[in-house]
């Protein structure tokens, strides 16, 4: 390989090569080109990189950053690299072949006739189970000497690819993930089962969400997710991708600035507010397809992460579909109960108004998110009273969580853990209906 080789990857969008990344040799500059063809009939993969390419460095440097995994996650990954964790070219050149998204990254002189077979590695769940028992000693970030984990995120996370007969593996070539496997954290326990409640919660109620299943690999509870950006199509033996950006490459914002809060909560820090927002948000609607049906979306979610005490709903815990035909939310992700977590700091990760304390959220804070977002507060006392109606009666009696111990693999003792979180759940939105009368008269 030629030394300038090493400095720059291709940008491929299905069969098309749109583009190169190059990283400058004395800087570590990121530069984003398309190619003319892709600046003729294609689409910008951000609304910060347009296709003219009057972006600056740092808008490439926080897509780029952002499609990375975060945490432990990112340390390790930098760490197996031998690279600083802020070297971002080197780790999308490990992992870019499987980032969120469609664009893959890969190096100029691949053999792409070789890249394009599908081929698939069998993970067998003896194999797994081995793995998860030993994951504090040996982690689950290398298989067969080559990184996994691509997916941005805290949480112990593996990308594998499923079948139509529900083989699980890893898939290389015209294969890559299809689900996100979700781990349980020795610190949290009942994590998956609480983001197993919340999410299928969502789904009953109508929410576009994420599609989750339930699943014991020997002791280990895990979650399977369902990437809403991938397709699998059988008789081609190929995955198709679809575009998507998180909230903060929406916002060209660092993956630092997913809080409001950017700086932390400290005394003399607090006031500072430079992070993704509730706000910003709903500006970004403006820019979808459909702005109306957007701004509902992101008026729902917020509602019902409240209701859930969902206090993480960060910048990066929402995304966008993202290409030439669209922009619109995706599915909902990430829904957890962090009430049931007295480990986990109980600020809200973005404002209601000026509140970040969740138990001091009343109708004077809901009248002033309506405000700040410059939503009708007659629409929002109307969306929170139907959508605490709906949570409310999928949670009366035993019919919710019986849906759930329908699974072979969901205990007693789990079962247990259900009602525990269905009563906080129950309490929260009660409370919230009661105060959704006085809104529409309250100002600011």
């Amino acid at each position: 390989m030629k030394q300038s080789d090493a400095y720059q990857l291709n940008m491929h969008y299905g069969d098309d090569v749109i583009g190169t990344l190059t990283q400058e040799k004395s800087a570590n500059l990121l530069t984003l080109n398309y190619a003319q063809q892709w600046r003729e009939r294609g689409f910008a993969i951000s609304p910060h990189l347009p296709l003219n390419e009057e972006h600056g460095r740092t808008a490439a440097y926080n897509y780029f950053d952002n499609a990375l995994p975060e945490g432990e996650a990112r340390k390790l990954l930098a760490e197996n690299l031998g690279v600083s964790e802020k070297q971002v070219y080197s780790q999308v050149r490990a992992i870019g072949r499987d980032l969120s998204g469609a664009v893959v990254f890969k190096p100029t002189h691949c053999d792409l006739a070789a890249e394009n077979k599908p081929m698939f590695r069998l993970l067998e769940e003896q194999e797994l189970v081995a793995r998860l028992d030993r994951k504090e000693d040996y982690g689950l970030l290398t298989w067969d000497e080559k990184p996994r984990l691509s997916v941005a995120g805290v949480q112990d996370k593996l990308n594998v690819f499923i079948d139509a007969a529900g083989k699980m593996g890893f898939g290389d070539g015209s294969l890559c993930s299809t689900h996100i496997l979700k781990f349980e954290r020795k610190d949290c326990p009942n994590l998956v089962l609480n983001e197993l409640f919340c999410m299928k919660l969502s789904r009953a109620i109508g929410l576009p969400t994420a599609e989750v299943e339930f699943r014991r690999f020997g002791a280990h509870p895990v979650l399977i997710v369902k990437r809403f950006d991938r397709n699998y199509v059988k008789d081609a033996n190929k995955v198709l991708r679809r575009h998507v950006i998180d909230g903060c490459q929406a916002l060209n914002l660092s993956r630092d600035h997913k809080y409001e809060r950017n700086l932390g909560d400290g005394r003399d820090v607090a006031h500072i507010r430079d992070g993704a927002s509730l706000p910003m948000l709903f500006e970004f609607c403006k820019q979808t397809s459909r702005p109306i049906e957007s701004k509902q979306w992101l008026i729902h979610w917020q509602l019902f992460n409240l209701m859930i005490s969902n206090y993480d709903s960060h910048g990066k815990n929402v995304s966008f579909y993202f290409d030439r035909q669209n922009s619109s939310f995706t599915p909902a992700y990430d829904l957890v109960n962090i009430s049931m977590f007295p480990q986990f700091k109980h600020v809200l990760a973005m404002a209601m108004g000026d509140e970040f304390e969740p138990q001091h959220i009343h109708a004077y804070q809901l009248a002033d998110f309506a405000e700040t977002c410059h939503i009708d507060k007659k629409l929002l006392v109307r969306n929170l009273s139907e959508l605490a109606d709906n949570v409310l009666k999928q949670l009366s009696g035993d019919r919710f969580i019986k849906t759930l111990q329908d699974n072979p693999d969901i205990t007693i003792e789990d079962q247990r853990y259900f009602r525990t979180l269905s009563d906080n759940i129950v309490a929260r939105t009660t409370y919230l209906k009661t105060q959704a009368a006085d809104i529409a008269g309250i100002v600011v």
